[in-house]
């Protein structure tokens, strides 16, 4: 009898570790890798300005930077200090998509690509507003789904406001089109090679977390029932 309890409060602190590791160590730090490099453009964006700044140096130049800042400053808090979820899908396939969508997004959302495509200025003169837009509605997301963020599938809770009455995935609509707008205003190799295998990344994650909402809240089939999985009143 002592041999099994001493051997299950050692499986309890493995677990514990885990998660301290896992669920908050590893996510907050490659957040906070994001936001650092994020940080430095933006920074250089601000010292670029002009003396006198126009709203429109403001809007083109650090305004998205400063948007897709906080985008990355504020998982860092929320996975710092979330509790353990209530179900997980720890399947190697699941960690292995979630992993890879959020690699491709430090990758080709923060790091600088060796070469730039050429392309007009009109579809260029897109991406700035389509950017801003896109981190809104990231932004709005996070700040409602708060310590409900996980980058593996894991549930804590149901939310259903917010962005969240209108999609099932603001987050990962508003990412998509922050890659689109990225690929719209300075297309570089590797951000336009890795748009489509993106996007695909990041609906396999969506189907994930939508199997696990299903088993663990009966009322999930309901919300998914009546809410598009993308784009309001659409898809």
């Amino acid at each position: 009898m002592v041999d099994v309890a001493v051997r299950g409060r050692s499986r309890l602190h493995l677990e514990e570790l885990r998660f301290l590791l896992f669920g908050r160590a590893v996510p907050a730090a490659l957040f906070g890798l994001l936001g650092y490099v994020v940080l430095l453009d933006l920074l250089g964006r601000i010292r670029a300005l002009p003396a006198s700044p126009s709203v429109a140096d403001v809007v083109s130049g650090p305004l998205p930077k400063a948007l897709y800042f906080c985008f990355c400053a504020i998982p860092v808090g929320i996975y710092l200090v979330r509790q353990r979820p209530r179900a997980r899908d720890g399947r190697l396939v699941a960690r292995a998509a979630a992993f890879t969508g959020t690699l491709m997004l430090l990758g080709v959302g923060a790091l600088p690509s060796p070469y730039r495509l050429p392309v007009p200025e009109a579809v260029a003169a897109i991406g700035t507003p389509v950017v801003v837009v896109a981190f809104a509605v990231a932004l709005w997301g996070l700040t409602t789904l708060r310590s409900n963020l996980s980058i593996i599938p894991e549930a804590r809770g149901l939310v259903t406001t917010g962005p969240y009455r209108f999609v099932r995935h603001p987050l990962y609509l508003g990412e998509l089109l922050a890659a689109i707008a990225v690929v719209l205003s300075a297309p570089g190799i590797w951000s336009v090679l890795a748009l489509a295998p993106y996007f695909a990344v990041q609906m396999t994650r969506a189907h994930f977390e939508e199997q696990l909402l299903s088993r663990t809240f009966p009322a999930y089939r309901a919300y998914a029932a009546r809410t598009k999985r993308l784009v309001p009143w659409v898809w």
